[in-house]
């Protein structure tokens, strides 16, 4: 299903779009590192506080719609987990 990822950390959010063949479940640990790039990640990490660069923690899911057609936009939360509440 067409999804957009909203990566975000304590400084900055960035917006990635992609095809998932499964909707996560809230509080899930999503793995970042099969759908970033090595550059895509490296930014990413330079924002975040204490980040391993592979997986974040889902912290919402909302489906949407634009002109064309319907999608799921999900906030993962790219911090250490053991910082995470």
């Amino acid at each position: 299903m067409k999804t957009k990822l909203v990566l975000s950390t304590e400084k900055i959010e960035t917006e990635q779009w992609t095809d998932l063949p499964f909707i996560p479940r809230m509080d899930d640990w999503f793995n970042v590192k099969d759908i970033l790039t090595t550059e895509e990640i490296d930014d990413i990490k330079k924002n975040a506080f204490s980040w391993s660069g592979e997986k974040g923690k889902v912290q919402s899911i909302e489906y949407r719609h634009d002109d064309n057609d319907y999608y799921v936009e999900v906030c993962i939360k790219c911090e250490d987990k053991s910082l995470v509440s």
